[in-house]
């Protein structure tokens, strides 16, 4: 259990740098005249791998309610993402919702590897440190 609650924190904290590589890629991409290509296969491959993971240390882990349930709306965050940029996407404002969605994306991953991390809401742990 210890073992799949510290691969939770290890996997957040890579999510979140995953996340600040797909923004470097994206900027990459439109701002450096250089192909997307990049930043849709790294969103794809890498941004839905990681929660799924997360998600299986963190059943594993036992780490509560709160972090499983969040960790699924990370996903389903990541899984919507593609979404928003659809060319087919009307009203066309709606593609903007890929931006926005990308910093809830990020603020959700920050929050759980702070989360995993710190221990906070946890009660197994909480309940193990008290005398």
């Amino acid at each position: 259990m210890a073992t799949a609650r510290k691969a939770f924190v290890v996997l957040s904290w890579l999510f979140v740098l995953a996340v600040a590589i797909q923004f470097l890629l994206a900027g990459l991409g439109v701002l450096g005249g250089e192909s997307l290509e990049p930043h849709r296969q790294w969103g794809f491959i890498v941004l839905h791998l990681i929660p799924i993971l997360m998600l299986i240390a963190a059943i594993i882990g036992r780490m509560g309610r709160t972090v499983i349930v969040l960790t699924v709306v990370l996903f389903l965050l990541v899984f919507l993402q593609p979404l928003f940029v659809d060319p087919e996407l009307h009203p066309r404002w709606l593609r903007s919702l890929h931006v926005l969605n990308a910093l809830f994306i990020f603020a959700l991953g920050y929050h759980l590897a702070q989360r995993g991390h710190g221990g906070r809401g946890r009660r197994s742990d909480s309940v193990a440190s008290k005398p």
